[in-house]
């Protein structure tokens, strides 16, 4: 039995997609104007489990992703800041406006090196990937 390669092309989209996807849904959290936002349990729990979702796969993704961006540490210094929604409504505006520029940011990056990684595949891995079938 052939040993699956974790670092092929393929795999490489999978996790960037996924986890570009997973930031994006961080994001949404406080996207929103928080100040006259009522925060409940599950929203923290849901917001929660989303960092802790980023931040165990934060390693897979710096390893297969991460020599296509610029600073794939600036995820971590991010989530960081961000430990409970109680804390993003508490910030001062000028803060959670920095925040949202540097989300912005990495989620530019995360999407360029999604690129390129696209740009790595071949004529044939890409009509594979497109028919939905891997080479």
């Amino acid at each position: 039995m052939a040993k699956n390669n974790f670092t092929r092309i393929e795999n490489r989209i999978t996790v960037c997609r996924e986890y570009t996807e997973l930031w994006q849904n961080y994001f949404s959290f406080f996207s929103e104007d928080m100040e006259d936002k009522l925060i409940t349990p599950q929203m923290e729990e849901e917001f929660q489990n989303i960092i802790n979702v980023l931040a165990l796969n934060h390693y897979k993704f710096s390893e297969l992703c991460g020599e296509f961006m610029k600073n794939d540490a600036a995820i971590l210094e991010i989530l960081s800041q961000t430990d409970s929604l109680q804390t993003i409504k508490e910030m001062p505006e000028a803060t959670r406006g920095k925040l949202m520029i540097e989300w912005h940011t990495t989620f530019i990056d995360m999407n360029k090196a999604l690129g390129k990684i696209l740009a790595q595949m071949t004529a044939k891995q890409l009509q594979a990937m497109q028919a939905g079938t891997a080479v």
